[in-house]
């Protein structure tokens, strides 16, 4: 059913749709300003400035009105990169108007945070950039399940970090005595229920736990959803796995280091100095 959107409303779907959303995928509405327009400045990752910036449309006098047309985008700090985008509009005012983003280049970026390339490696580091690609070719379906393999792949290592974390915040051992008889087992869901069980409540913002999402990864539902409803779900499953899995390395991280440098003070400490009595 398509939505009906005021003319701001328009403006920041298209700005969404430019800036995240996959080839081929429709965006069907009814409403909005009389005169269709893109937005003038939209956020991308520049790989001359190596961070998200602002990008300055070219043509800004140019028709949205409809068919298919070409815009180009340039970032607005560097000046020295540009984003071509291949658009299309079709349909009436009357049924619903369709707005579908037909190609891109640069292609939509598949970066993988820093610190998650480096903790996932080998086969689940593959078979991520390929759920990335699927994902921005608008095959939800398969983006989903390359994603659900790889969560799969490294749930028993979530597990660890989430179990080391809940140690340090003093939860109960006998909690976390189930850790082992967990990871042996071959039920994903069952998994992702112990590590929402055992997450700490500094991994749980606002109250949310964040790893009870991840059981949209176990759920039937892959097998019935279309592929836009997989990207949807896809994104959402994305945000979370990297935000949680990426925090608890860095934690466990900061962690060892700390301790590190502890033992080291109290060794410093124990040692008699030159100048000791003997």
């Amino acid at each position: 059913m398509p939505q009906t959107l005021t003319g701001p409303e328009l403006n920041a779907k298209l700005r969404e749709i430019l800036e995240t959303w996959p080839l081929y995928r429709d965006f069907t509405y009814l409403g909005a300003d009389e005169v269709d327009t893109l937005p003038q400045t939209i956020t991308l990752h520049c790989s001359a400035c190596k961070h998200d910036q602002l990008w300055q449309r070219h043509d800004p006098t140019a028709s949205d009105r409809g068919g298919f047309f070409h815009v180009q985008y340039q970032c607005k700090n560097c000046e020295s990169r540009d984003t071509h985008f291949l658009l299309c509009w079709y349909g009436t005012r009357q049924h619903g108007r369709a707005f579908v983003k037909v190609g891109q280049y640069p292609a939509l970026e598949e970066r993988i945070p820093l610190a998650l390339e480096q903790a996932l490696k080998g086969d689940d580091l593959e078979f991520y950039r390929r759920a990335l690609r699927c994902r921005n070719f608008n095959f939800g379906i398969a983006a989903l399940a390359y994603l659900r393999r790889v969560v799969e792949n490294r749930m028993n290592d979530l597990l660890d970090l989430i179990a080391e974390a809940a140690r340090q915040a003093g939860y109960d051992t006998e909690e976390l005595k189930k850790l082992a008889d967990v990871k042996a087992s071959r039920v994903f869901d069952n998994k992702v229920s112990y590590g929402a069980t055992i997450l700490p409540p500094s991994l749980r913002p606002g109250g949310a736990n964040p790893i009870d999402l991840l059981h949209d990864l176990a759920s039937e539902g892959l097998h019935r959803l279309s592929d836009a409803e997989c990207i949807d779900m896809f994104d959402r499953s994305r945000t979370i796995f990297e935000h949680v899995f990426i925090e608890l390395k860095v934690k466990e991280q900061k962690d060892k280091t700390f301790a590190e440098a502890l033992s080291k003070l109290q060794r410093q400490k124990g040692s008699p100095g030159p100048d000791s009595p003997k």
